[in-house]
């Protein structure tokens, strides 16, 4: 095992927190153009967004619901977040996505601080950048789904874990970092579930060396976190007769590592066998962009005579550990290594000044890619919506309808069942959305009514029908569905 007083240095650079401010700001300010502008896409964005909402109208910080059904798939922290973010900003895309850019702008700063305490800003700014602008994380940890809390989490569990397990400096007592960890347990786990505990065993192992009182202390730490989350469980427990715990539980890790899931992952064994060495460098080489190259433009100086400290150990092991039981799973998404890269970015920032390499290139990729970012989301998003390409006809027609919709209309959908469906229409709505085959029988009932189907469908009923409805609103929009990657024309049909 390699010694514990391998690095850092006893005294670490102090953190600049003005430049750590201004650096999250920036980070913020470039990410919100992406969050604003975009409507929620695909199916999960909607669900997320959509059971905060009704956290809120129901009062319940349990369990949550989407369309009033439970919604057993994650723990409450995201919707926790989002809600708090509704009162403040309103219910809106961007007030749904802030969660996800603060914590993607912390982890930012988290590395920051890290890469400091390795040696100098310029490491940090580099692995800060490195990680909030490459195209994984631009992806997924701007969006309104739970992904980019549970990173922030795990990179804080590991990053206090690093602090522990450093010699310790004078004036900077571990007391705090043994209730940081705690935290970062618990937050992790009420993120997104049991994958937040894997920063504990890269802790544990490079540990080892300090004696059993600190491992001791750890575990303690992780006990706690454990009675933190328990607070929330043992309610969530009651209320649901254990179907939370079971159901959330089974679909959000152990299915998902034997099965495939929503028509992800393989099919067949076959199929599985040839995804596990492939999964690792597709994803990485996609995702990892345009910082990648670096790694093969001076491959020879990075890795040839490397003689790994503790530190390198203990990143390529979180890094690592995070790669191989992901890929290991029959469902396979792109960003389930998403946690990994922290620490990747972070020991490439740290490598390159060691041999004799500036850290100026990521600095500059970072800066680069995420200002042309923004600017190409200020100019394209108007002109797609503004061309009937908008990711959202759904929310088109509900701003068309506003006047005629009413919070007591009872609504249905027909042939257009997209949970992003239920996130707009209940903007105005207070009822919850029924799925039915048929939507005559449906408008005739007595009050308000509104029916969306597609628009194919509505022409279809209304050229055999020899039936007038002289009191319904039609509104018409077209738009590209993000969940299914297709055009789609859109019909609401509304009954006053």
């Amino acid at each position: 095992m390699i010694g514990l007083n391998a690095t850092p240095p006893p005294s670490s650079p102090p953190i600049d927190w003005r430049l750590s401010l201004i650096l999250f700001l920036a980070l913020l300010a470039l990410m919100i153009p992406q969050a604003a502008l975009l409507p929620l896409l695909d199916r999960d964005e909607p669900r997320f967004a959509e059971a905060s909402r009704e956290m809120l109208q129901s009062g319940n910080f349990i369990v949550p619901t989407f369309n009033g059904a439970p919604r057993y798939a994650k723990p409450p922290l995201i919707y926790w977040c989002q809600a708090a973010a509704y009162t403040i900003f309103g219910e809106n895309a961007l007030a749904a996505r802030l969660p996800s850019l603060v914590a993607t702008a912390g982890t930012a700063l988290l590395l920051f601080a890290w890469g400091t305490r390795l040696g100098s800003e310029q490491i940090g700014l580099g692995a800060g950048l490195a990680y909030a602008f490459c195209i994984q994380t631009m992806q997924q940890g701007r969006v309104a789904t739970a992904d980019a809390l549970l990173i922030f989490f795990m990179t804080l569990t590991a990053f206090t874990g690093w602090k522990i397990i450093q010699p310790k400096e004078p004036g900077h007592p571990r007391r705090i970092c043994f209730v940081v960890l705690a935290l970062g347990f618990a937050g992790g786990f009420l993120a997104k579930g049991p994958e937040a505990l894997l920063p504990f065993l890269p802790l544990l192992i490079c540990a080892r060396g300090a004696g059993s009182k600190l491992v001791a202390k750890l575990i303690a730490s992780f006990l706690t976190g454990l009675a933190i989350v328990l607070v929330w469980a043992i309610p969530a427990y009651i209320e649901t007769q254990g179907a939370y715990w079971r159901e959330g539980l089974s679909e959000g890790v152990g299915q998902r590592m034997v099965t495939s899931l929503q028509g992800h992952g393989a099919s067949s064994l076959g199929w599985y066998l040839l995804g596990v060495p492939l999964y690792y460098p597709l994803w990485f080489l996609l995702g990892a962009l345009p910082f990648w190259p670096l790694l093969v433009i001076h491959r020879k100086k990075l890795f040839c005579a490397w003689n790994r400290d503790v530190t390198d150990t203990y990143l390529l092991l979180n890094a690592g550990l995070i790669f191989i039981i992901f890929s290991l799973m029959v469902t396979k998404l792109p960003h389930y290594t998403l946690p990994g890269f922290p620490f990747l970015a972070l020991l490439l920032a740290r490598r390159m000044p060691s041999v004799g390499l500036s850290t100026t290139p990521l600095i500059k990729f970072g800066w680069a890619t995420g200002i042309t970012l923004a600017l190409l989301t200020l100019v394209v998003v108007p002109l797609a919506i503004a061309n009937q390409a908008t990711p959202s006809p759904v929310g088109v027609l509900v701003r068309e309808a506003h006047d005629v919709l009413k919070p007591d209309t009872q609504f249905a959908l027909v042939d257009f069942q997209e949970p992003n469906a239920i996130w707009e229409i209940r903007r105005v709505v207070k009822g919850y959305g029924q799925t039915i085959p048929q939507w005559e029988s449906f408008l005739e009932q007595p009050g308000p009514h509104a029916v969306l189907l597609s628009t194919s469908a509505w022409e279809r009923v209304m050229l055999i029908s020899d039936y007038s409805y002289p009191t319904l609103r039609t509104y018409q929009a077209s738009g590209f569905n993000a969940a299914k990657g297709s055009f789609i024309d859109l019909t609401l049909v509304v009954k006053p």
